[in-house]
């Protein structure tokens, strides 16, 4: 029988579109539920209310997150066509009658691959052209054919290439079960893969800045930057580079269809060669993966190595009974395969213990550094999200920018306080390994090179053990307009501003007259450059929040308990009482008992009884102190803090609306009516 070469058949093309047409008819339905159906129902919402979901019309072509459902489907659905598409190739009689056929082999992979792509595209088209209609009849202006085009565009790429990928792995494998979970896995593997290899690289190399490389890796994997779309678009050189991948996926499906042989329906892994890459490759990954659960849960490099140790042990002999479909491997050829592995592993990671290439002490040339990012984190260094569109987005909020210091002076301070850092790294490791030590504070750095270089560091370390250092840094006027929003926007622009009371409260404050609120930017700016290290780093709640209106714009700054300038002005305006807690007006009495610190078992265990507390419960406690004087509650306001570091004492403070707010006072700050009081032992 002649054999026929071409690259689709008509005959195979229209048996598989009969075959799996309700692929597409259920797809088809899902997206019209997710997509067209959500904007009938925020239309149908009433009008009064319709200006509060304008931002959803939107968001609804965005792949948005908090509503997961169309992302699950994409996850979903082309993943399911291709494990139904290539189905009878895990069965041995069905890929035997199907290549009876005298039709070329790679003839068949592009004719099913041809018909899933039809499967998954038109239900999609057809969802757009509803949507637009249905968004102009509506006329909903909010959403334009741009919005409905990108949304098609990406969700034609993120399909084509989940088909792709499932159908490639088909290839390999023999198993229907094991072909699913391997696609996830493929789609998963570069950032799951880094992120594994720069989580345990980091348990071994001092300084190594994880979060900063881990963001860089986090949208490799297709699964996890389908849902980031939303915030940060799709790049053209992403949308070149999954384009690519499907092409060079379906080439490489393509042959792998040419070479694998029907016999190997059933099997773990269609070619023998492959093999043992997979299973060294699993037992490599699930090893990485056990030894970082155990390293995230109990921070022990002995722990870290037990987790190898299973995960290692686990993954091989699983995947010998998998690969031999037999429980009969414990055997000396596998035993001596496993301890080869073992050993290869034992003398891999003993190389990380030494520091063989200076990184944990190398340190810039001062003289070359033209900048240095310093904050507590790499996100503001990192994610600089574009403003939204104002006809789109209601209110945003904004924060300040990156913390980048180009003060000779402040990048002197931060050279020398790198420097501590270095020289007391032991001491620092045993800070940041303590499970109980909730007070150690991170340190991110990332200096600008010539070039276009950078020189990234992230340290965890005890601040009053640098406090020496800190104080200059925190206390420079350039360190305080980094991390203040209000020196960077003109009151002239301001909408208003809103000052809005804390804990349990209806203290609301709204400023709207462009003279007052001049007035309340100096004040604000005055404190912040009044600010001490103390205050700045210093546990103590804030008397209310400050938000500042712009157009579509919120910042948000505290009003801090050391802003008198802020204070008196609220004095002199007579906004004070209306604007914070104020004990004679919003206090019923106040209850102080001692406190014991939790060691380090308790600290981990949640304490919620606390929260759980009421005024008579709190009077029942053996040697408890109950005050209602309004000076002496006023004192327990300004002086307490929200932690428990060095803390002598607790305070539960009874508001009149039955509401209760807990904190914590130091002995040494205590007055005569605390120290006199006898309470109980």
């Amino acid at each position: 029988m002649k054999l026929k070469t071409s690259f689709i058949n008509q005959g195979i093309l229209r048996n598989d579109l009969k075959r799996f047409t309700w692929i597409g008819v259920t797809y088809l339905l899902l997206l019209l539920a997710s997509v067209p159906l959500k904007i009938l129902m925020w239309h149908s919402r009433e009008q009064a209310q319709q200006i509060n979901y304008i931002a959803d019309y939107i968001r609804i072509f965005q792949f948005d997150p908090y509503a997961p459902t169309q992302i699950m489907i994409f996850i979903i659905v082309p993943v399911v066509a291709g494990l139904l598409l290539f189905r009878y190739l895990q069965d041995s009689r069905s890929a035997d009658m199907a290549h009876a056929l005298p039709v070329n082999r790679g003839t068949h992979y592009s004719t099913h691959v041809t018909v899933g792509i039809i499967l998954l595209f038109v239900p999609l088209i057809i969802t757009a052209l509803v949507s637009w209609l249905l968004v102009a009849g509506l006329g909903i202006e909010t959403v334009n054919i741009t919005n409905i085009l990108n949304w098609l565009s990406n969700s034609l790429l993120i399909n084509l290439l989940f088909f792709i990928s499932t159908a490639a792995v088909g290839m390999v494998t023999g198993m229907t079960a094991l072909q699913g979970a391997l696609s996830y896995v493929l789609l998963l593997l570069p950032s799951g893969l880094s992120y594994l290899l720069l989580h345990n690289l980091n348990q071994y190399t001092y300084g190594f800045a994880l979060d900063y490389y881990a963001s860089k890796i986090e949208n490799l994997s297709p699964l996890f930057r389908l849902s980031g779309i939303s915030s940060n678009y799709l790049r053209p050189a992403e949308i070149a580079a999954y384009l690519g991948a499907s092409i060079v996926l379906f080439f490489v499906g393509r042959s792998l269809y040419r070479l694998r042989n029907s016999e190997t329906a059933g099997n773990a892994i269609s070619f023998t060669v492959l093999q043992p890459i997979f299973k060294y490759a699993v037992t490599f990954c699930f090893m990485l993966l056990v030894g970082s659960y155990f390293n995230i849960m109990q921070d022990s490099v002995a722990w870290t190595y037990f987790g190898y140790f299973i995960g290692s042990l686990l993954a091989y002999f699983l995947m010998e009974i998998l690969l031999k479909k037999s429980v009969q491997v414990f055997r000396r050829h596998q035993i001596r395969g496993y301890g080869i592995y073992a050993l290869v592993m034992v003398l891999l990671l003993g190389l990380f213990h030494f520091d063989w290439t200076g990184y944990e002490k190398r340190l810039p040339e001062i003289g070359e550094v033209a900048s240095v990012y310093m904050d507590s984190s790499f996100h503001s260094f990192i994610y600089q999200p574009a403003a939204p569109d104002s006809e789109t987005v209601y209110y945003y909020s904004e924060g300040p920018g990156k913390a980048v210091f180009t003060d000779q002076e402040n990048i002197a301070h931060i050279y020398a306080l790198h420097q501590q850092i270095i020289a007391h790294r032991e001491d620092n490791k045993k800070t940041a390994s303590s499970v109980g030590n909730r007070y150690a504070r991170q340190i991110c750095l990332a200096y600008e090179l010539p070039g276009g270089k950078h020189l990234y560091r992230q340290y965890g370390i005890d601040p009053e053990m640098y406090a020496g250092n800190l104080k200059p840094i925190y206390e420079s006027r350039e360190y305080k307009e980094l991390h203040n929003a209000i020196f960077h926007i003109n009151p002239a622009e301001v909408d208003f501003i809103e000052i809005s009371g804390h804990h349990y409260t209806n203290k609301k404050l709204r400023i709207i007259e462009p003279e007052a609120i001049a007035q309340v930017f100096s004040a604000l700016q005055a404190d912040i450059y009044d600010q001490t290290y103390e205050e700045i780093v210093g546990g103590r709640p804030s008397w209310a929040s400050v938000e500042i209106r712009v157009k579509n714009r919120v910042f948000c700054q505290d009003w801090k308990k050391s802003y008198t300038h802020l204070e008196q002005w609220l004095k002199d305006s007579g906004n004070y009482e209306q604007a914070r807690l104020m004990p004679e007006l919003d206090l019923a009495c106040a209850f102080i008992d001692k406190f014991s610190a939790p060691d380090e078992e308790e600290a981990r265990i949640p304490r919620t009884k606390e929260w759980m507390m009421d005024a008579e419960s709190l009077a029942q406690r053996p040697g408890v102190l109950k005050i209602t004087d309004p000076d002496q509650m006023e004192w327990c306001l300004r002086e307490y803090y929200g932690e428990d570091t060095e803390a002598d004492y607790q305070v539960f403070f009874v508001l009149k609306n039955s509401g209760i707010i807990s904190g914590y006072l130091k002995g040494t700050d205590a007055p005569a009516f605390i120290r006199d009081h006898s309470f109980a032992s």
